[in-house]
């Protein structure tokens, strides 16, 4: 049974939580060392990070927010697959967490690679996303357009998706690639999202909020 996440005896991370018909999953509580358990005393007191359709966002949860029992699984060194085990397990579930299913991003990749790159990204510390800067947790998908580490090569799972989509009229990547024509349409839904909490970089993790942040 559903719990509320300010009545929980024990802190959790890499969990699903339901808000009313919001799914998403809160990975923990960031800190300078990385992801630790979030607890019900860190309601209103501390950064919650969470995923909502591939994007990574620093919230201030209400603690009224319903814990699932259900958890993310993300890549290992051996396999890229990722998703929700428990009875939330679904495409839909998967989705509302990271935006797009392990087999369209493995399609999307694939399809765009020219010689090596890009391919899927794997990591078991955290990394900085080279375009937007912000923090990428431990084992979270991200894409590697590169083996140019100086230059910066590791992309965000969201600003990749984000770069893509700003591309499609020009590039007509849909009639380029008509394979692609499902995927495309699935990550232009998450443009229409509206996402809660600012964007996990290092310099916010050290700001105290005074009012629940706020943006898309």
């Amino acid at each position: 049974m559903a719990q509320c996440l300010n009545t929980l005896d024990a802190p959790v991370r890499w969990s699903l939580l339901r808000k009313g018909p919001r799914v998403f999953a809160l990975l923990g509580r960031p800190t300078p060392l990385g992801l630790v358990a979030f607890g019900r005393n860190d309601v209103s007191r501390s950064w919650a990070l969470t995923a909502e359709f591939g994007a990574l966002r620093l919230e201030r949860l209400s603690g009224d927010e319903q814990v699932s029992g259900d958890h993310c699984y993300l890549p290992t060194a051996s396999s890229y697959e990722y998703g929700v085990t428990g009875a939330s397990d679904s495409a839909d579930t998967t989705r509302a967490v990271f935006g797009l299913l392990p087999c369209e991003l493995e399609q999307l990749v694939t399809v765009l690679r020219r010689g090596s790159f890009p391919v899927l990204g794997y990591s078991d510390t955290d990394l900085k996303c080279s375009i937007s800067s912000c923090v990428i947790p431990a084992y979270w998908p991200h894409v590697v357009v590169s083996n140019l580490a100086v230059y910066g090569n590791v992309v965000s799972l969201e600003v990749f998706v984000r770069i893509l989509l700003s591309s499609v009229p020009q590039g007509q990547l849909g009639v380029r690639f008509p394979s692609l024509q499902p995927v495309i349409r699935q990550m232009l839904k998450l443009l229409i999202v509206q996402r809660r909490g600012i964007a996990y970089s290092r310099e916010m993790l050290e700001m105290v909020p005074t009012a629940d942040p706020v943006a898309k």
